[in-house]
Order: C-alpha cells, then sequence, then structure tokens
C-alpha cells in the first residue's frame, strides 16, 4: 500500500469520528447517523451489529481525544461551542491544537482505525479503500463522498 493510499483510510476514521458530541443535551441527536455514516452503511452494507460496533468506536475515540488531548481550558471552548451547534471538526480546528496535541489525536485515530478494521470484512475494507482511492474524481464531479 502506497503512502498517499494509507493516509487516505485515517482521514476517513477521523472525518467519521469527528462527528461525535459527548454533551447529554447534544447526545440523542446524535444517536442518529449522520449522512457520512448512512452512506458508508448503505455503501458497505453493514449489518447492525457493525453499524453499532462503529458507532460505539466513534463515540469511544471522540471521548477519548477530549478526555486525553485536550486542555481543561480546551474542552470548556469546545463543550460551549457545541452546545451553540457548531460543528465538532470547525470546533477542534479552532483551538489551535499544538503539533503534540495533533500527534496525540492522530495516534488515536490509527488505533481506532486498528479497530475499525477488526469490525469490517475483508470485503468491505477492499470497498472503503476503492471508494476513498476514487474520492478526488468523485470531488470533481460533484458526487457525495464516504
Amino acid at each position: 500500500m502506497n503512502v498517499k493510499s494509507s493516509l487516505l483510510l485515517p482521514g476517513a476514521i477521523a472525518l467519521l469520528l469527528s462527528t461525535t458530541s459527548l454533551l447529554p443535551v447534544q447526545a440523542q441527536s446524535q444517536n442518529a447517523p449522520g449522512p457520512r455514516m448512512e452512506r458508508m452503511t448503505n455503501k458497505l452494507n453493514l449489518t447492525e451489529q457493525q453499524k453499532s460496533q462503529l458507532q460505539k468506536l466513534r463515540e469511544d475515540t471522540q471521548s477519548r481525544i477530549i478526555r486525553e488531548v485536550l486542555t481543561a481550558d480546551q474542552r470548556s471552548r469546545y463543550e460551549a461551542a457545541l452546545q451553540q451547534g457548531e460543528k465538532p471538526r470547525k470546533i477542534m480546528k479552532s483551538l489551535n491544537l499544538t503539533s503534540q496535541q495533533r500527534t496525540q489525536m492522530r495516534t488515536i485515530h490509527q488505533e481506532s482505525r486498528q479497530r475499525m478494521e477488526q469490525i469490517l470484512t475483508p470485503e468491505q475494507l477492499n470497498q472503503m479503500r476503492q471508494r476513498q482511492q476514487n474520492r478526488p474524481q468523485r470531488r470533481q464531479q460533484g458526487q457525495p463522498q464516504v
């Protein structure tokens, strides 16, 4: 696997995982899968068990990042922005993470990717990797991405 394609999978996982909230107020709306998760579910024909496992993985990963990577001040700002309806990914970008924090996040995402690979079948992994390799083409054509 070349370097470019090996970076696509963690990127997809990061996108998938970065949409989860930890706040109880937000939890009810977050329990429903987002459009990206729904597309992935449909394209990969995930079983109910896989959907549940991936949802838990997503929640665990986001929780771990917030708990282990962010400072107390960053956590407060993150939670306040969530309550105001900001998207988690946008909030993370606004927190001015240090290079050490970004490295910690990358490590957590890599561990999550490994856990995700244990959840998906080899066929599903291949399908996902193929879709990721085709992503630049779909972006140019204006098609949604998984």
